[in-house]
């Protein structure tokens, strides 16, 4: 069976030697996604917190920074900012952006995890309460009246 990986009659590249710039076009590679990764983090830092979630930098070439957005409305949104935005970006020294594109497509930023609604059997409610009037302790007892509180809403 043949190794689609391995070129015929050479050696296997372990990623140290690629990562050494040893293979020029993977250096290139990893310089090219540095590069947008350091646009897209300055994107963020410069754009609204309830709006850097759906815009993302996407690709720079050509004097050209191409943008993301997860629908139109964001886009238009950008759209509208963009010539404060590519001001901004110059004020930081990146003379290379002379223009800025807007598309629609999904945003790969991480979103923010939203925490999950644990709930108490009665049968825990019902033990905390014990616990909390036996323990004789006020501060026990705040704290099981403001459980209790959140689970009776």
């Amino acid at each position: 069976m043949s190794d689609s990986s391995r070129k015929p009659g050479g050696k296997f590249k372990s990623v140290q030697t690629l990562m050494q710039n040893r293979n020029p076009g993977f250096g290139q590679l990893l310089a090219h996604a540095r590069e947008l990764d350091r646009l897209d983090q300055q994107l963020e830092s410069r754009l609204d917190p309830a709006l850097s979630p759906h815009c993302q930098v996407a690709e720079f070439r050509n004097h050209c920074l191409i943008l993301v957005c997860s629908n139109a409305t964001f886009a238009t949104r950008i759209q509208m900012i963009s010539q404060q935005l590519l001001d901004s970006f110059r004020e930081e020294g990146e003379f290379k952006i002379e223009r800025v594109k807007i598309r629609i497509a999904p945003v790969n930023r991480p979103q923010p995890e939203t925490p999950k609604t644990r709930a108490l059997s009665s049968a825990a409610i019902e033990a905390l309460g014990r616990f909390a009037s036996d323990s004789g302790d006020a501060d026990i007892q705040a704290i099981f009246e403001k459980i209790n509180t959140r689970r009776n809403r």
